[in-house]
């Protein structure tokens, strides 16, 4: 019987956690997330042409993708920032994708 109890306390302590498991939580926890209004991705690479897809990535339309080189470093900003980003880009494939370059 003790067994059941402690169980049953368990997973009421369980249900009622809302801990986030994402390193940077944002404030109000990991479901706050979706009231957010969603900017874009810092802009990187040479003259500002790409946006970041990562803190090692940076694409764009007239460059390519830079993969953890000195265009990428701006991108590791993304990282320390409380709001979330959208890279951008154009739509392709059959299932809804994005093209980063």
């Amino acid at each position: 019987m003790p067994c059941k109890a402690l169980a049953l306390c368990l997973l009421g302590l369980l249900a009622l956690s809302s801990a986030c498991y994402i390193q940077n939580c944002p404030i109000g926890g990991k479901r706050a997330v979706l009231d957010m209004d969603i900017r874009k991705c810092m802009p990187c690479g040479p003259r500002n042409k790409g946006h970041c897809f990562g803190p090692n990535i940076c694409c764009g339309e007239e460059l390519g993708c830079y993969l953890g080189t000195s265009e990428t470093l701006r991108c590791q900003e993304e990282n320390f920032l409380p709001t979330p980003c959208e890279s951008g880009g154009k739509g392709c494939g059959g299932s809804g994708g994005t093209c980063a370059a």
